[in-house]
């Protein structure tokens, strides 16, 4: 019976700059001070109660934060845009993203000892 391993990624933890660049490196945008907005930062684990519109019902997954409120969720199959009062904080953004996968098993004399 195959058993599952622990499957990690680094995601990273963000970027310093406090300006977005143009072509010819000239500023264009000014980024927001913190990286912290409504209490969530970007790779936060949340889930999300959406109670009416198009995405009703309970998800899972990973936000990208945006100093409106209205965060971006990402799920397994999915993105969409939720309010920060429909969030629930699972677990704070480390710089990894975890995950579980069967593992692998060769078959015939080729078994890793």
């Amino acid at each position: 019976m195959p058993a599952q391993i622990l499957v990690v990624s680094s995601t990273g933890r963000g970027s310093y700059a406090r300006t977005t660049p143009d072509r010819f490196g000239f500023p264009r945008l000014q980024r927001p001070r913190g990286k912290f907005h409504h209490g969530y930062a970007t790779g936060d684990l949340v889930a999300a109660v959406v109670p009416k519109g198009k995405w009703v019902g309970k998800w899972v997954g990973r936000i990208a934060v945006r100093t409106s409120g209205q965060h971006r969720i990402t799920t397994l199959t999915s993105r969409f845009d939720v309010s920060h009062r429909n969030l629930r904080l699972l677990r704070r953004a480390d710089g990894y993203s975890y995950g579980f996968a069967d593992e692998i098993r060769l078959s015939g004399r080729h078994r890793p000892a």
